[in-house]
């Protein structure tokens, strides 16, 4: 378990959202599947729904701006960051694009979205009055964040070069949303002061490289049938991971995401 009170160190996934066509649909799935409670931030923040678990934040529903009704939606996962427009620039230095600039999100902080060298999207973010996730690591919440990407090579000195993380390999036997084998043997650990932070893989074959979010439940196969029961699908598993067997499934509007069991007192 993880409670968070103060902004993220630097390079620390530290808040995760998803814009869709239908955030008020969308938020009952997750309401009935994570148990989250959801604060609407007014007009002002274009009806973002934040969700909160027993009163602490965890994630925002939003509504899609100027995206074609068809795109598909994803979790985006923010890291955080001390200055966004200094990451930005490391970004572009390390051979990243940048899709939207540094800009202020009202008085809550300072956002930036970016892809890697591989195409994988992400979003930086400097706190001011809102720092991210005030609990991790719970049934409920995220517990873990990963990159699937179809150019390890580059992708790794991307993410090095921008965050300095260290690397080590994913503990042997792990697998992912692929089905393990090469791919999965081929997986690395991102670690700050030794601490790790985050994933990075190949993606299977055919797939876009992406960052995946998952989520922590109380029990496996209740919340896949949940996610049946609320008009989502399971996408493929259970696979074994490091963090125990997992399932890729998807949401009612088919974003994909991952569940792993988790105790209440991790």
């Amino acid at each position: 378990m993880t409670f968070r009170d103060t902004a993220w160190p630097e390079g620390t996934p530290c808040w995760v959202e998803v814009r869709v066509g239908d955030p008020k649909h969308t938020s009952a799935f997750y309401g009935a599947l994570f148990g989250w409670d959801f604060l609407d931030r007014g007009e002002e923040y274009d009806h973002y729904l934040t969700a909160s678990l027993d009163g602490r934040t965890v994630a925002d529903i939003g509504p899609r701006f100027g995206e074609p009704a068809n795109a598909p939606s994803a979790w985006l996962v923010c890291i955080a960051v001390e200055s966004a427009d200094a990451v930005a620039e490391r970004i572009v230095r390390a051979g990243g694009t940048l899709t939207v600039a540094p800009t202020d999100v009202g008085t809550h902080g300072r956002f930036a979205v970016a892809a890697d060298p591989g195409g994988a999207v992400f979003g930086i973010w400097q706190a001011d009055e809102y720092f991210g996730a005030e609990v991790a690591d719970v049934p409920g919440a995220a517990v873990w964040h990963r990159c699937l990407t179809r150019d390890f090579g580059a992708a790794q000195a991307f993410y090095v070069e921008v965050f300095g993380y260290t690397v080590t390999p994913e503990p042997s036997g792990s697998g992912g949303p692929d089905g393990g084998g090469p791919d999965a043997a081929a997986g690395v650990v991102l670690r700050l002061d030794g601490r790790p932070v985050a994933g990075l893989a190949r993606a299977g074959a055919g797939a876009v490289s992406h960052w995946l979010v998952t989520f922590g439940v109380a029990e496996l196969a209740t919340a896949v049938a949940k996610v049946t029961a609320s008009g989502g699908s399971v996408l493929t598993g259970p696979y074994d991971t490091s963090r125990g067997p997992s399932v890729l499934v998807a949401d009612e509007q088919g974003t994909p995401f991952e569940v792993v069991a988790v105790s209440a007192a991790t």
